[in-house]
Parts: structure tokens; sequence; C-alpha cells
């Protein structure tokens, strides 16, 4: 197997994984997995920049420009909130609405580039568009609780990558940066719940404290992995890969939780992969 397909298959599989990671968690509360998953996070990105002087180069740079830093502290803010929202959807037992939001990501990428950076849709993108809208729409009405879970993961990850797409900071230095700059508020709300709610960390179990303390490692292996496999792979075929992910995570919402997905669901997804396979059968017409 081709060494990039191999490194982002493996970033994408854990991505796909992480329904099965965060419910050994359940019994936490979201608020306080997040925190740990930023705090476990910053010790092994420092890590992984250590080893790479590029990357120590990127953080000193990001680090010295007050533009980029701005940016990095809203993609900051963008990626704690959908890291959040994963993490809720998976407690409240909405992996299959979460998918969902995934799904949507590389067709609000396409509408955020045409409306942002005036960038050319081609007909078979507009027609992927439309599709994944009517299936969004129908799923929408179709369903007695709003899908809020599922849009605000689908729109804060297109706008993660939408403004990721104009700086210049790599990922995983990017991703340090951004973790730093919410570290501060991060502790504030610590310390805060440390004194106004029980806390799972070191009042539970062994068990609990070491899935809270991988977190870290949980959250910026993948990263790295697709980081690397981007590096060696066409853009196009990392895009079509992506899709493994949000996959998996459908499936085991659907198979191993047994969550509910009726008929009119079914329908609402059906449009949205239609769109999904135009803008892949697009990508590929490009190379």
């Amino acid at each position: 197997m081709n060494r990039g397909v191999l490194l982002i298959l493996s970033g994408y599989l854990i991505w796909g994984s992480f329904p099965l990671y965060w419910s050994l968690l359940n019994h936490v509360e979201p608020s306080e997995i997040l925190v740990h998953r930023v705090i476990w996070s910053i010790p092994v990105l420092l890590l992984f920049v250590g080893f790479k002087p590029s990357w120590r180069s990127n953080v000193r740079s990001a680090l010295g420009n007050r533009g980029e830093l701005l940016l990095l502290l809203i993609t900051g803010i963008l990626i704690c909130i959908n890291w959040g929202t994963y993490i809720l959807a998976v407690s409240m037992g909405r992996v299959i609405e979460g998918s969902m939001g995934y799904f949507l990501a590389p067709i609000l990428n396409i509408l955020g580039g045409f409306i942002f950076f005036k960038e050319r849709v081609s007909t078979l993108q507009k027609f992927s568009i439309g599709f994944a809208s009517m299936g969004s729409l129908y799923y929408v009405f179709s369903v007695d609780v709003f899908p809020w879970l599922g849009f605000i993961l689908g729109f804060s990850f297109a706008a993660y990558g939408l403004l990721r797409k104009s700086m210049n900071s790599p990922a995983v230095p990017g991703l340090l940066v951004e973790t730093l700059l919410i570290l501060p508020v991060t502790l504030l709300f610590v310390i805060w719940m440390v004194g106004n709610t029980k806390i799972a960390f070191l009042t539970v179990d062994s068990a609990t404290d070491a899935l809270l303390i991988m977190a870290g490692i949980v959250t910026v292996v993948p990263l790295a992995l697709f980081t690397a496999g981007a590096r060696i792979l066409p853009m196009t075929t990392a895009g079509i890969l992506f899709f493994i992910t949000p996959t998996l995570q459908f499936l085991i919402g659907y198979l191993f939780f047994n969550e509910p997905f009726n008929a009119d669901q079914f329908i609402g997804f059906i449009g949205i992969w239609s769109g999904l396979l135009l803008y892949c059968y697009s990508l590929m017409k490009k190379t």
C-alpha cells in the first residue's frame, strides 16, 4: 500500500473511531472531557513540534505575527466548539447526527470558497451543493428535534478549514498555538469547575484518569498522520478518502450504539450522499 495512503487512512480511521473512545467517558461531563482534551494536547503537541525544526520555526513565526495570532485565536475557538460538540453528540447518543455534520463539511467548504475566496464552482459542484442542501432540509423537516449538533459540527469544521486555508501555519504547529491561546480560559474554567461542580478526574477510578489524559494523544496523533499523508498524496485523494471518517462514525452509531434511523432520515442522507458522490466525481475530473 502507498505510504501516503497508509498514513492518511490511519488518521481517518482513528477519527472515525472517536465515538467508541468518547463513549468510554459517558460518565464524565462533556465540558470536563473538553478541558482535558485541550490541556493534554499541549504536551503531546510540544513533543511533536520539538522533533521537527521547521515546525518550531512555524510556531515562532506565528507567535511573532499579530494577524496570524488573531486568526489562530478564532480558529482555536472554532475547533474547541467542534471538539466539545462532538463529545456532547456521543454523550447524548446522537452519533448519526454528528456524522451528518462531517458529511456536509466538504460541501460547505465549496460554498464558503465561492463566497469568501471567489473560487470557481463547477456545474457538478453546484449540483452537489443542491443535492446536499435538499437532503439536509428534508432531514431537518422530517425529524422531531432540530439536528443542531450536526449543523454546528458541519459549520464549525468547514469554517475552521476555510480560515486555516488562508493562514501560513501548518496543521500541527498551528494547533499548538491555538491550544496555547485558549489555555488561559480553559484554566479559568478548571478553577470554576473545581469550586462549583463534581469533577471526575482523580475522583472516579484510574481508568477514567487514563482515558482523560490520553485524550491529548487521541487528538494529536490522527492530525499528525493526516498531515504526513497529505504531504505525499494529491489533495483529491485525501479529500475523497476523508469520507471514511463520517462513514465509520455513522456505522458505529447505527450498528454499535443502536441509534434510531428511520426512512425519512435515510432519504435525507441519500440527498447528502448524492451530493458527495458528485463532489468526489468533480474532484476526479480535475486530475
